[in-house]
C-alpha cells in the first residue's frame, strides 16, 4: 500500500476508534507530546493564547518531522522509540503516584509489538505501528481543534457514539476563545490546517507497506 493512502487509512481508524482500549497507546503518546510542548512553552510572561498557537506549531513541526523520518532509513525505528518515550513518561507517573492505570497494559503492549516488530523484522506491520504513532499527532489536532468546538455547539458530553468518538471536556482551542473576537469554531481552522497539511505534503514518498 502507497504510503499515503496508508497515513490516511490509520488517520481514519484512529479517528473513528479514538476512545477505545486498542487505540489507547496512541492517543497517550499524543496527549504526551502536547504536555511536553505545554511544559516547555507555558510561561507567565506570555498570554495564553500565544502559547495555545506555539503548541499546536511545535506538534505540527514534529508532525512533519517524524513524516520526514519515514522517508529515511530509520523509518522502521519511529514505532520503537516513540513507544519506548511514552513507556519511561507513563513509569514516572507510575512511581510518582504509586498508581497502575488502565492505559498502562496497552502502552506495555505497544511497546513489545515494536520491539517485537524490529526484532524479526517485520517491515510491514512495523511501518504501520509506526505511522499509528506519528499520524496520532493530527488526530489529536483534530480532537481538540474540531471536535471540541462542534461538541460544545451542539451540546454533546462525553461520546458521540460510545465508546468509540470522546467529546474533549477540555481543549487547548479553548485559550482562543474570543481573541480578535473571533468564536471557537473560526479558530478551529488554524489546528485543522496544521493537522491536515502534514499528511498532505509529507504523507506520500514514504516506503510502501
Amino acid at each position: 500500500m502507497k504510503s499515503q493512502n496508508r497515513a490516511w487509512l490509520i488517520f481514519a481508524l484512529l479517528f473513528i476508534f479514538w476512545g477505545t482500549v486498542p487505540a489507547s497507546p496512541f492517543t497517550y503518546f499524543s496527549e504526551m507530546i502536547r504536555e511536553w510542548n505545554g511544559l516547555l512553552i507555558s510561561q507567565p510572561f506570555m498570554p495564553r493564547p500565544w502559547q495555545a498557537v506555539l503548541i499546536y506549531l511545535l506538534i505540527a513541526l514534529i508532525l512533519a518531522t517524524l513524516l520526514l523520518l519515514g522517508r529515511s532509513r530509520n523509518r522502521l525505528y519511529i514505532a520503537g522509540v516513540c513507544a519506548l518515550a511514552e513507556m519511561v513518561h507513563h513509569l514516572v507517573i507510575c512511581i510518582r503516584t504509586g498508581r497502575i492505570y488502565s492505559v498502562s497494559l496497552a502502552i506495555a503492549i505497544g511497546l513489545a509489538l515494536a520491539l517485537l516488530f524490529l526484532l524479526i523484522k517485520a517491515k510491514s506491520p512495523g511501518l504501520w505501528l509506526s505511522d499509528a504513532f506519528v499520524i496520532s499527532l493530527p488526530v489529536w489536532m483534530i480532537y481538540d481543534g474540531l471536535v471540541y468546538p462542534m461538541g460544545k455547539l451542539l451540546d454533546l458530553h462525553g461520546k458521540i457514539l460510545a465508546p468509540l468518538i470522546p467529546v474533549p471536556e477540555h481543549a487547548l482551542l479553548e485559550n482562543l476563545a474570543g481573541v480578535f473576537g473571533l468564536p471557537l469554531l473560526v479558530w478551529a481552522a488554524l489546528p485543522v490546517m496544521m493537522a491536515l497539511l502534514p499528511l498532505v505534503f509529507l504523507g506520500a514518498n514514504r516506503q510502501k507497506g
